[in-house]
């Protein structure tokens, strides 16, 4: 019972940096779109992230995912409750996975980045090659997890390996969501 609220606690802290990030304003729609896919990948942790003309894109998402990995590492280790012997087994092979997820996260990140660009006039053959490029995302996604799943239930008790595959997924769901709070619907009228 104790670890559930643990979970809840942490979770509802993440929500509300969520929702705190959520209010913040900025003066076009791609910069709005950048933000909120930085945030989303943040995990909702507070960053003073003022756009200088210097930074790339690519700068942001590095700050962005220093910043989730350290977030979900927090909650992982929360709702984990790992013994000694299982951590010593279970971090190596958590830094390869997350290091997977990232590879997948940063195609899914370009891809968004790519949207705005375009929005809100999304050409049709480049909306048929972006439901390519999201599909396919989705795919490796759901395989990659499949992949490590099957590692972790074999350095885990199938209980804990559970456990993880619960706390990954609403991770995940999370980050989803506000992603897609933040990226507006491509308008019908320009389907042809």
């Amino acid at each position: 019972m104790e670890v559930a609220s643990k979970l809840r606690s942490a979770v509802a802290v993440t929500v509300h940096n969520y929702q705190l990030k959520m209010r913040i304003k900025t003066t076009t729609k791609v910069n709005l779109t950048r933000w909120l896919c930085i945030l989303s990948l943040s995990g909702g942790t507070a960053l003073p992230l003022h756009r200088a003309s210097a930074q790339t894109d690519q700068d942001l998402i590095e700050v962005a995912r220093s910043v989730v990995s350290a977030d979900r590492k927090a909650v992982v280790v929360t709702a984990m409750e790992l013994t000694e012997a299982e951590g010593n087994d279970f971090w190596p092979l958590y830094g390869e996975y997350r290091a997977a997820m990232d590879k997948i996260a940063d195609e899914r990140v370009k891809l968004v980045l790519n949207y705005a660009k375009l929005y809100p006039n999304v050409p049709e053959e480049q909306a048929k090659e972006m439901l390519g490029t999201y599909t396919s995302l989705e795919q490796r996604q759901v395989e990659e997890r499949n992949v490590y799943l099957k590692k972790f239930s074999k350095v885990l008790p199938a209980v804990k390996a559970l456990r993880f595959a619960q706390v990954e997924t609403r991770l995940d769901l999370l980050v989803h969501l506000n992603l897609a709070a933040g990226v507006p619907l491509t308008p019908i009228a320009q389907a042809k």
